[in-house]
């Protein structure tokens, strides 16, 4: 018997990525509920959708292992791995979580009631502040695997991008957001960058960010081709390159949505410098965590953090 199920769901948009996830399932037979739903006119609709099917599979099928249907599983889930366990990635002095890997039983089936309860509450806030904001409220024994976004020599158990690296377990990609990368700005970010004066730039520019962030092929085979006479289309590790027009995209987007190559950031060296340090302090996220409160009753469902310190502590 499984030690849990693996759950997806994905708007016509992102069947381009179904079938992947479902033959890792199967390649490491893995019992799976992967299945489409309705298109949403906002991204926090959906995201506020997929606690409540969460709660829905937890009541199906108990232990559940659910995974953003872009991500891919390399390797084995782990034997240490168990529920309640989610991922996280630093973020300034704090560790954010990030809900594109959660796996939960149905102990932890008020909690997700509670989620889906304050994420329609907030339904400008993505699903992962307000998981966030329980998790520092209640006392939980959750597990957190530290999601790697830049640094692809650092042995890491997930990552943010298609690259490989040693005891890697999931990549979780971001060339979903290749179509429409200005709108996830807004939802992490509360940016709204629509009246840019060059939006087309605007998103030339974030499209490379996403390039040097989830490509895992060489770089240089890649400047070598695009700077070439070849009139060919060269399709490596996923990804479509012509040099003769200068475009590229992300396999799954090369016919709706190619881009323009020669745009900053230029190289991978120049990227990094600027993001290697890390993330910075998302204001924003700040700001709605401490916007965020609980019921009195709420507050009963677990142990409490802040009641746990002051007991240890003595305190009245």
């Amino acid at each position: 018997m499984s030690r849990f199920t693996v759950i997806s769901f994905y708007t016509p948009d992102f069947d381009c990525f179904a079938s992947d996830i479902i033959a890792d399932c199967k390649k490491f037979n893995y019992s799976f509920d992967v299945r489409e739903v309705d298109y949403s006119d906002t991204l926090v609709d959906v995201w506020d959708r997929k606690v409540e099917f969460i709660g829905e599979c937890i009541e199906r099928y108990g232990s559940v292992l659910w995974l953003d249907v872009e991500c891919r599983i390399i390797n084995p889930i782990p034997e240490d791995w168990t529920a309640p366990l989610t991922s996280t990635f630093p973020m300034g002095k704090s560790n954010p979580v990030s809900t594109g890997l959660l796996w939960l039983n149905s102990d932890h089936l008020p909690l997700v009631k509670v989620w889906a309860k304050h994420a329609r509450k907030y339904p400008d806030l993505p699903d992962d502040f307000v998981l966030e904001f329980l998790l520092r409220e209640f006392d939980l024994p959750f597990t957190y695997i530290e999601t790697e976004f830049f640094d692809r020599l650092k042995d890491s158990q997930i990552v943010r991008g298609q690259w490989q690296c040693n005891n890697l377990i999931i990549q979780h990609p971001t060339i979903n957001r290749w179509p429409s990368p200005t709108k996830y700005h807004l939802a992490f970010n509360g940016e709204d960058l629509s009246s840019d004066p060059d939006p087309v730039m605007r998103i030339a520019r974030k499209r490379k960010v996403l390039y040097w962030r989830n490509f895992g092929g060489d770089f240089d085979e890649v400047e070598l081709i695009m700077n070439s006479d070849s009139e060919k289309d060269y399709e490596i590790n996923g990804w479509v390159f012509q040099p003769v027009s200068q475009h590229y995209a992300p396999k799954q987007y090369w016919d709706s949505d190619p881009e323009i190559f020669g745009v900053k950031p230029l190289s991978m060296k120049k990227f990094l410098d600027r993001n290697m340090g890390g993330f910075e302090e998302n204001s924003f996220r700040a700001r709605m965590l401490k916007k965020m409160k609980l019921t009195k009753d709420e507050k009963s469902i677990y142990p409490n953090k802040k009641r746990r310190l002051i007991d240890l502590l003595g305190l009245k």
